[in-house]
């Protein structure tokens, strides 16, 4: 992968702050790259060839002038305002989402959300698959398989049993290939948390110095891939995209607010045409122009990945646009990736660190792609819809008597044939902000 191109997939998966950010480092950096402002008129006459080559320099400049193939936010159209977000979003709700956004199909997701829920902070599984088959009614041979694919997504190491199989899921996604590293892993592991290098030694015959060097590898790993993920927090958010009703429907503008709009320098374009420069300032010029040049595309590309995958999620989900949360959807990369004509990676960056300002509230882009649970008949509801039902059941019950997570899930499995445990309960009304039963009850 050439730098130019790990630029542009670093560009895709930039929040609004940083690309401002990034821009403001590569204008340093590069003094080829100006804010476009009107260019002044021309006060001398000039000759027939000096003006063919303001022509020549003036169409290489407008080449890279800012793209007009998406929509911009119109001030007038759109509110332009700053919104304060609360929200939960720890490690089972990132491995959520991931297999939310892979290649899981309905009663794979069901099963991952058993996992998922055992997974504690630090990234492990605390119960075993025996446990979770006599909970859920799952075959333990499934779980395992659905386990399997849990254990591919981020971070390296998520959902394993104990350390061993943490450090080779990590080992095993580095994509290093050390066969004496993996004999001592899966025969000697319990040597190393001894820290008993002659006993390796002496069972296995490797070198003394081989032995260290395996070592080393296993120090270089996380022994605890979930701690990195925080819990609740406050931010202060401006959308990247908003959403507006109009009479031909609902209508995507790209908050283009603070983002510079880039054009070559004139000043260095001239320069690079004057066959009296020197060869080496030539050379130097024309780098700077190359990379600049692609800097603008990358921006503009960008910039359009967004707004055709906005409008793909608009149209997805048109009915929460016209209804609200009850009427989202399940979705997945691969239903936008294919609309919009890019790869699922490439979904999967331009959503990240993004918002939408919609009808019903301000959201990650993320949020317009939930995992979903199978009802009893097969059909398929977002998460979000359930934790909604959750939320109603909590405004609708006994004040007096509260409802505990158990009859919640009793309810749902009865009223709208949802089977979800009683922990999977109690983690959505935690992000929603619902007390226990036992707080919600009034004092005596």
């Amino acid at each position: 992968m050439t730098q130019q191109l790990q630029q542009a997939i670093k560009l895709l998966q930039l929040s609004k702050l940083e690309l401002t950010e990034a821009i403001e480092q590569e204008m340093k950096e590069n003094p080829i790259l100006e804010v476009t402002e009107e260019p002044p008129e021309d006060a001398v006459q000039e000759s027939s060839e000096k003006k063919q080559d303001k022509q020549d320099i003036a169409e290489w400049l407008e080449r890279f002038s800012p793209s007009e193939d998406y929509i911009p936010r119109d001030s007038k159209e759109a509110p332009d305002y700053e919104n304060s977000v609360r929200k939960t979003y720890n490690l089972r709700d990132h491995v959520r989402w991931q297999v939310g956004l892979s290649d899981f199909d309905s009663q794979e997701r069901l099963v991952a959300e058993w996992i998922i829920e055992n997974i504690d902070d630090n990234g492990y599984l605390v119960c075993t698959l025996y446990e979770i088959a006599e909970d859920s009614g799952f075959p333990q041979e499934y779980l395992e398989k659905v386990l399997k694919k849990v254990q591919k997504l981020e971070p390296s190491g998520v959902a394993a049993r104990d350390l061993r199989e943490c450090i080779l899921l990590q080992y095993e996604a580095s994509g290093e290939k050390d066969e004496i590293f993996e004999h001592i892993a899966s025969s000697y592991f319990n040597h190393f948390q001894n820290n008993n290098l002659k006993a390796i030694v002496k069972a296995t015959g490797y070198p003394l110095e081989k032995v260290k060097e395996v070592f080393g590898k296993f120090k270089h790993f996380d022994p605890k891939p979930g701690r990195n993920f925080g819990d609740e927090y406050t931010s202060y958010i401006v959308p990247d995209v908003y959403v507006a009703k109009t009479e031909e429907g609902f209508e995507v503008f790209l908050n283009n607010d603070d983002i510079p709009e880039l054009r070559l320098n004139r000043y260095y374009i001239e320069l690079y045409a004057d066959k009296k420069v020197n060869g080496d300032t030539r050379k130097y010029i024309k780098n700077k122009v190359r990379q600049a040049e692609w800097f603008i595309k990358s921006i503009q590309q960008r910039q359009r990945t967004l707004y055709l995958v906005a409008k793909s999620i608009v149209q997805f989900q048109d009915e929460f646009f016209e209804r609200g949360l009850r009427s989202l959807k399940p979705l997945i990369l691969k239903d936008v990736a294919q609309d919009v004509g890019v790869h699922e990676s490439t979904v999967s960056r331009i959503t990240s660190n993004k918002y939408m300002s919609t009808p019903y509230g301000v959201y990650e882009l993320k949020f317009f792609f939930p995992t979903s649970i199978s009802k009893n008949g097969g059909e398929a509801l977002s998460t979000n819809v359930v934790m909604d039902l959750i939320s109603e059941m909590v405004k609708k019950e006994d004040k007096h008597n509260p409802l505990t997570d158990d009859e919640i899930a009793s309810l749902l499995k009865e009223k709208q044939n949802i089977r979800i445990a009683r922990r999977t309960v109690a983690k959505y009304r935690d992000i929603l902000n619902i007390r226990s039963s036992r707080e919600r009850a009034p004092l005596d």
